[in-house]
């Protein structure tokens, strides 16, 4: 039985949103002082295809050397560029691992601190009929994962501001609920480790004060100040861990996913709780894991229990 753990894992396919994603795992490695693991992963197909196309198993696994060549050079040239931005490379492992990609990581996410996968700017036909890597790993993950979107600013200004990795601000999308104390953990330790302020949101949903007309009631404004009330005193008691993490609290009404992304910037960071489930049963639930994770304009990380 293999009992290694891991660090951050990040998986790259060779794509913009793979080679981000790794800019921001390596970022968060050094955060974190943890060991980073280059991740990529090939699949072969069951249909006899012939090397010599260039489908075989020989040229899949060529085909994710050079993906992982690829990126053990991008992070040499990150050293080199941003001293002390990423691991140096006795502090980075790479690994060619034969499978689906989703797979794969949702598996290493067992024994990973955080697992990290590039989102794609896939249209809404692509999203609902055919899904993507991030999407699959959110819903599924066994431990906490980031998913990392496609950066246009990052990818298209040469300014040091502009690139993808540095934290200015950790957002907690926090429920009373039984993920509530996970995700506050992973909030707080993500904002000490970015040395970055960390923001509590929760959302007053019409569903839960039994619709639209009722928002303008009295007893609404009450139930806000004791909501903001719980949470701060929730708050204080993980001040107590995380003493030099400065907090606020928000509490404001609308849906949970849209309160919480109308407060994003692209240097944010946002942590959300999560429940295993299929990536296609994440949307029609409308889970908040799922929205954010497709649709923030930051990294998200879904504070799944490891399993």
């Amino acid at each position: 039985m293999n009992t290694q753990r891991y660090g951050v894992v990040v998986g790259v396919d060779g794509s913009s949103a793979g080679v981000q994603a790794l800019e921001w795992a390596a970022a968060e490695a050094v955060r974190r002082r943890a060991r980073l693991t280059v991740l990529t992963a090939y699949e072969v197909t069951t249909t006899p295809l012939v090397d010599g196309y260039g489908f075989g198993p020989e040229a899949l696994r060529a085909g994710a050397d050079e993906v992982l060549d690829h990126a053990r050079q991008h992070l040499a040239d990150l050293r080199r560029q941003r001293p002390g931005a990423v691991p140096e490379a006795d502090d980075v492992d790479g690994e060619i691992v034969e499978g689906a990609a989703a797979g794969v990581l949702v598996e290493r996410s067992a024994a990973s601190d955080l697992v990290v996968v590039g989102r794609r700017g896939l249209n809404a036909l692509d999203r609902i009929v055919l899904g993507s890597v991030s999407a699959a790993v959110l819903a599924m993950s066994r431990g906490a994962v980031a998913v990392v979107p496609n950066d246009p600013v990052a990818l298209q200004s040469s300014s040091a501001a502009d690139v993808v990795g540095p934290v200015w601000r950790v957002v907690a999308a926090v429920e009373f609920d039984d993920h509530l104390g996970r995700v506050l953990d992973r909030a707080f330790d993500e904002a000490r480790s970015a040395g970055a302020p960390l923001v509590a949101v929760h959302a007053l949903t019409e569903e839960f004060l039994a619709g639209p007309y009722a928002m303008a009631g009295g007893w609404v404004h009450e139930y806000r100040d004791e909501a903001f009330a719980s949470l701060h005193d929730e708050m204080r008691r993980w001040e107590e861990k995380y003493p030099t993490v400065q907090w606020t609290v928000e509490v404001e009404h609308g849906s949970s996913g849209d309160v919480v992304a109308s407060r994003l910037g692209r240097h944010d960071l946002v942590v959300v709780g999560g429940r295993r489930h299929s990536a296609v049963m994440g949307r029609v639930l409308r889970s908040v894991a799922d929205k954010l994770g497709r649709e923030a304009p930051c990294p998200v990380i879904v504070a799944h229990a490891q399993s």
